[in-house]
């Protein structure tokens, strides 16, 4: 499966039903931001292409977070909300699924910790891919694919992801 697939739906159906309990929310984006979690989405390089289809169109899409509010589907939106004015994120509200227990914590304490921390990674990718393949439509207000976001976000260096930029 190519990173950005998507799954069929009956597929990603059988994933979700294996979730933690969840629930949805609405939420404007300054309150997301202000969990303390978020403090790093800053660090996040931002993908300027989404900001303009975000400032086109809006938010068209859930949100997906583990139960202290960090994002497990739309780090990038939330940089790209950096962006916007505070009256603009405390204005613009956004449907958001939140995980309402930590059921990848015990990844964190298993032995050998770098295997652990893949574990929890491929624990996190696998519950986006499912949660983008149920709930996030497929092209923005332009008619532009998604994906392509995806795509372009994921070309961009990443610290968290490519260790510091060298200069």
């Amino acid at each position: 499966m190519a990173l950005f697939a998507r799954l069929p739906a009956n597929v990603a159906d059988t994933l979700v039903e294996c979730w933690p309990e969840h629930r949805w929310y609405y939420r404007d984006l300054e309150w997301i931001l202000k969990r303390p979690i978020n403090k790093n989405i800053k660090n996040i390089t931002l993908n300027e292409p989404l900001l303009e289809s975000i400032k086109a169109g809006g938010f068209i899409n859930p949100f997906l977070f583990t139960d202290k509010w960090y994002p497990i589907c739309g780090s990038q939106r939330l940089r790209a909300a950096m962006e916007l004015t505070t009256k603009q994120r405390k204005n613009t509200i956004v449907r958001c699924c939140v995980f309402k227990q930590p059921v990848w914590n015990p990844f964190f304490h298993w032995h050998d910790k770098e295997e652990g921390l893949k574990c929890a990674q491929v624990y996190f990718q696998m519950a986006e891919v499912a949660f983008k393949s149920i709930y996030c439509v497929g092209k923005d207000s332009k008619d532009i694919d998604m994906l392509v976001y995806e795509e372009g976000g994921n070309r961009l260096h990443w610290d968290v992801r490519d260790g510091p930029k060298k200069k």
